[in-house]
């Protein structure tokens, strides 16, 4: 069986080394070129979105960090022993590392639910 695909894929290799060949004088008159959707015009206001990006970062990664720490303390003093192997009496080290987790969960939902929210312009 592998002899036999071998012998299949050794039948196929220079016809797929003929399509990558290229012609030189396409290389050389290949120039970069920079293209802009004409649907939608370019401007420096539609690369600043006005969001809750950094917001919903914050209060997510802040609400479900301190909530991450509480439960990783809470966890660590009602066990028998620690969650961690060499944590000792100290329940810090857990709290703290599960607290991270939950910030960072919290900050990534944050920061997409403040994606989807825009900001209203102020009308006076």
């Amino acid at each position: 069986m592998t002899r036999s695909l071998s012998v299949f894929l050794l039948a196929l290799l220079p016809a797929s080394l003929a399509g990558q060949r290229v012609d030189a004088a396409r290389l050389q008159s290949w120039s970069p070129a920079f293209r802009v959707s004409t649907n939608a015009p370019a401007s420096a206001t539609a690369s600043s979105r006005r969001d809750y990006r950094l917001e919903g970062l914050v209060v997510g990664g802040l609400v479900l960090g301190a909530v991450g720490a509480w439960i990783g303390a809470e966890v660590c003093h009602s066990g028998p022993q620690p969650v961690s192997a060499g944590s000792g009496e100290s329940c810090t080290g857990d709290a703290l590392v599960i607290g991270l987790a939950g910030a960072a969960v919290g900050g990534g939902i944050g920061y997409l639910l403040g994606r989807l929210t825009p900001k209203r312009s102020p009308t006076y």
